[in-house]
């Protein structure tokens, strides 16, 4: 067996597999522990318990506690383990009797370090578990601070809203490349006055006051007791309408069966996120279509709330794909069942959010999966569906399904740019790191520029390795290719890499120039002094890796157009006034606000650093000198 700790080191290996050395024994004697002494397990509810498939192919017996993960791999001790989780208080000696074999000796150095890693505690130091502030019935006041929006805003105003928010208006026929898909619906209001989004509003500029009850989270598991409280307003609402909610869910799994027959043998990662953002295009869709469009407070509470429990699914989902913390990323096509999504989400915290936890108890949640991915009825049966507001809904499943699957698309070719940039900014660090190296001035301070934000990437971000961002590459293509599949087009697998390979045009060659003039011109003020001639081949490369980003640039813009004008059409919007420009594509992360930002949109820090302007549209590629307010160039 072997015992992991969330902050193990080295000398923490379980003790088990060959038996306890003397020396061992004799330091956990010297820590006092002894077989009459009482133990106790903090927070018991919290506890989760899961057997798992070791890469070996070897099952395991994992135990999840305060972000502590304790594996045991040893068939003859998971006994043990299973018995641990079981307690709430017990007499250290006991714990022999958990498993046939257990030595004294062997189980008080395994007890031993569950205690200093904090999982056990003694009785004598524990004392009574501080209950949650808040009246004794539970109740919590809000975790969220005071709304930043007075008033109910919608994408459907999208220009002014864009403008308001990033001081950049947007063109509405763009709006998915800015917003991904499945946050459109965040900030409308449904028929009970509620924001779809609730407390996790995007952007959170957009997020309103609403009345809502809060209360201490009472479930087993992750989120038991938790700091954060759960949204029992919300959850009032869900119950209300569940049986018509799972009726829905029932009626949208049978329309993305349609278009992709093979998941009705296995469900995949990649299916899940498709299925689950269908879902929530469903309302988006009917918010959002130009025709029959609903007005922003009649959408009906049905399809508010089963967007709300199913953008839990669609966030579990994509944090598989593309966050590769605590467990590696999972590929689109890996096997997944509704029992391995809830163990995820329990072991990896994604009923957790900043400002609260899921509400939904562990019964809802399984049932809500078995609807979804097995398609088991509800255990009280169906709704059925007569109101007029969901009658209109399923009468526009296909089109919303369409819209998903095409917004989706856009997502796929739109944040392909972040692997792009961030190798990008790689590149360009490593051509300053070797400049530097020969003792130039210019290159020192580059050095110091670009090292900086190498520190910031490796350190703050998901994109800091190149297999994190191959792999990124790797789902997005999917991405591109599934959905085409599910609309009705074959594309080959690799579409997305070709469509995205940058090309050079004539006239990239006036651009080319003024980038190396702009180089030469920043490195001679730099070092204060004429370049000398090593000098050349640096500035050399800095300008072709910079024109080649400008390049790729345009042709994801030119991709992200193409894929954009059907979903556009989907929706009856009007066409475009203007073309998408590449400093439109930064509005996603101004909408997170500052504290989400960790790196410089890079043609924005190439602009500050070079006093260039970049023009970058699907069709045009344009680098002029900054034009200085007060009239100097």
């Amino acid at each position: 067996m072997s015992t992991t700790l969330a902050a193990a080191t080295p000398d923490q290996a379980c003790p088990w597999r060959p038996p306890a050395p003397a020396a061992a024994v004799e330091v956990a004697a010297d820590r006092g522990l002894q077989a009459h002494d009482v133990l106790v397990l903090p927070m018991p509810k919290r506890l989760v318990l899961q057997y798992a498939t070791a890469d070996d192919g070897s099952t395991e017996l994992r135990l999840y506690h305060e972000r502590q993960e304790i594996s045991f791999d040893d068939p003859a001790q998971f006994g043990f383990g299973e018995a641990l989780a079981r307690q709430t208080r017990f007499t250290a000696g006991d714990a022999t009797a958990w498993g046939t074999g257990y030595r004294w000796n062997d189980v008080r150095v395994l007890l031993q370090q569950l205690l200093d890693a904090g999982v056990l505690r003694h009785a004598r130091d524990a004392g009574s578990e501080p209950l949650p502030r808040g009246s004794d019935d539970g109740a919590r006041p809000s975790p969220l601070p005071p709304a930043p929006s007075q008033h109910p805003r919608s994408w459907r105003d999208a220009a002014a809203v864009m403008a308001e928010l990033t001081g950049r208006a947007i063109d509405p026929a763009y709006l998915e490349c800015v917003v991904p898909v499945f946050r459109v619906a965040h900030p409308a209001l449904d028929a009970e006055g509620r924001q779809v989004g609730e407390a996790n509003v995007f952007p959170p500029a957009l997020r309103l006051d609403v009345p809502t009850r809060w209360r201490t989270c009472i479930y087993a598991g992750t989120r038991h007791r938790s700091e954060q409280p759960m949204n029992v307003s919300a959850l009032k609402s869900m119950r209300a309408h569940w049986p018509a909610m799972m009726s829905l869910l029932l009626a949208m799994r049978a329309a993305y069966l349609q278009r992709f027959p093979e998941a009705a043998a296995g469900w995949t990662v990649g299916h899940l996120e498709r299925l689950s953002t269908a879902v929530l295009a469903w309302p988006t869709y009917l918010l959002m279509r130009s025709r029959h469009s609903l007005a922003q407070d009649t959408l009906h509470p049905a399809l508010s709330s089963l967007f709300r429990v199913t953008d839990g699914l669609r966030m579990t989902m994509h944090q598989m794909m593309f966050v590769p913390i605590g467990e590696r990323a999972r590929h689109p096509d890996e096997p997944m069942s509704a029992a391995q999504v809830h163990a995820y989400a329990e072991r990896n915290y994604s009923f957790h959010s900043d400002h609260g936890v899921c509400a939904g108890p562990q019964a809802m949640v399984d049932e809500f999966l078995a609807t979804l991915i097995d398609g088991r009825e509800p255990r009280d049966g169906l709704a059925p569906l007569q109101e007029p507001e969901l009658l209109q809904a399923l009468q526009a499943i296909e089109p919303a399904l369409d819209y998903g699957l095409r917004g989706l698309q856009v997502y796929a070719v739109v944040f392909s740019l972040w692997p792009e940039m961030a190798r990008r900014y790689e590149a360009l660090a490593a051509v300053a790191a070797a400049w530097a190296a020969r003792g130039s001035r210019a290159g020192q301070l580059l050095h110091e520029r670009f090292g900086a934000h190498l520190e910031t990437l490796q350190e703050s971000s998901f994109l800091a390795t190149e297999d994190w961002r191959s792999h990124r590459d790797v789902a997005y293509a999917d991405m591109l290719v599934q959905c085409g599949r599910g609309l009705g087009h074959m594309l080959p697998a690799d579409s997305l890499r070709r469509q995205l390979e940058p090309v050079s045009h004539a006239d990239d060659r006036a651009a080319a120039a003024s980038l190396h003039q702009a180089w030469q011109q920043w490195a001679q003020q730099a070092a204060g002094a004429d370049l000398l001639p090593g000098d050349e081949p640096f500035v050399a490369s800095l300008q072709a890796l910079v024109l080649e980003h400008l390049q790729r640039l345009r042709a994801l813009l030119a991709a992200a157009v193409a894929v954009q004008q059907p979903l556009n059409d989907g929706l009856g919007r009007s066409a475009p006034s203007r073309p998408l420009d590449a400093a439109d594509l930064d509005l996603h992360n101004q909408l997170q606000g500052a504290a989400r930002r960790r790196l410089p949109y890079l043609i924005d820090e190439l602009s500050q650093l070079l006093q260039l302007s970049f023009t970058v549209t699907a069709e045009s590629l344009g680098v002029t000198p900054r034009i200085d307010p007060h009239g100097a160039g």
